[in-house]
């Protein structure tokens, strides 16, 4: 099995040399080592994908770096979103750099990143990939609204790319609303300290306080608008799509607050993510989300400080209720 490391990056100037820009960081979450402050993150992919799937490992997930665009059309409502057809029989999801969303990709490419290296496998793969635009454009030339809407608005770079993630579409994909009744108040409820869970439901319950906490400190701010949550239903495994309204400069600040609020109201959370977060230090975090070219963070100083601060925050909160409530109730979840 092929294997790729993630990239390495520092907060500040460091003599680190730059590792390869695009990535396939795969691997089993349970395997996975612990962070060490000063080790940078190096994660395998093994057996199964972050969508329970046994049969996308590191080799499938790399060949959607390699696979030549071959039509395509335009999925996305707010945002610059095409579905391509790639070679191999491949589908995914495009989001470029673009007019409408001019860094929002990387939000994508980061969030999962992050995701691997706190052991997540909810976050869907989003890869780093530029295409020729010219190469891309012929692509979409056959549907007419996508040609336009790329012409419109694909930012395309002085070497004739453009920059974006690809995320491997998947199919027949479901969607919880948690967002709306009943699920806001079902959720809410069995995330208090008081709160019963139903033995059926614990395992989504922790996955749902698990993202409430996740989104905090990515700043998603795009969480509850809606289509924005996705369930596996064959492994009840929760799915954290649509991440381009992370780590913005700056975060919205009326989402952010919302966000802490909701996060307030959880007093139940996984034991094995917060010490997954309290291993993670500045430095970590940056090497963890990476680089998207070599010599170029995949996120500024400034946002990586700023996501930083708000796991701080995030630990803050959780360690208020680990002294009300004592560490065995409020670290409820594996």
């Amino acid at each position: 099995m092929r294997r790729f490391g993630l990239l390495a990056l520092a907060v500040c100037a460091c003599s680190r040399p730059a590792p390869a820009p695009d990535v396939v960081p795969t691997a089993s979450a349970s395997a996975a080592p612990a962070a060490s402050p000063s080790s940078g993150l190096s994660f395998t992919f093994a057996d199964a994908s972050p969508l329970g799937t046994p049969d996308a490992g590191v080799a499938d997930l790399a060949r959607y770096l390699d696979a030549t665009p071959l039509g395509g059309k335009s999925v996305g409502h707010t945002s610059v979103v095409f579905k391509l057809k790639l070679s191999g029989d491949l589908e995914a999801a495009y989001k470029p750099e673009s007019k409408r969303g001019h860094r929002r990709y990387r939000g994508e490419v980061a969030t999962y990143r992050l995701g691997l290296a706190l052991h997540l496998r909810n976050v869907p793969p989003a890869l780093y990939r530029a295409f020729g635009a010219k190469e891309l454009r012929g692509a979409l030339a056959k549907d007419m609204g996508a040609a336009k809407l790329f012409d419109d608005e694909a930012i395309v770079t002085g070497d004739g790319k453009v920059r974006g993630a690809i995320i491997p579409w998947i199919p027949k994909l479901e969607f919880l609303p948690l967002e709306g009744a009943p699920w806001r108040a079902r959720f809410t409820s069995w995330l208090s300290h008081d709160g019963i869970i139903p033995e059926e439901q614990r395992s989504l319950a922790g996955q749902i306080s698990t993202m409430i906490a996740f989104d905090a400190i990515t700043g998603n701010w795009d969480r509850w608008s809606g289509g924005n949550v996705g369930i596996d239903r064959a492994t009840n495994t929760l799915l954290f799509i649509d991440n381009d309204g992370t780590f913005f400069e700056p975060v919205p600040p009326q989402p952010l607050a919302a966000q802490l609020a909701l996060l307030k109201k959880v007093d139940h959370f996984s034991k094995s993510f917060v010490a997954n977060l309290r291993a993670m230090d500045a430095v970590t975090f940056a090497d963890a989300t990476g680089f998207e070219v070599p010599g170029e963070p995949l996120l500024s100083p400034k946002v990586l400080s700023g996501a930083d601060e708000r796991k701080r925050k995030v630990l803050e909160i959780v360690d208020a209720k680990i002294k009300t409530w004592g560490e065995a109730s409020v670290l409820s979840f594996e």
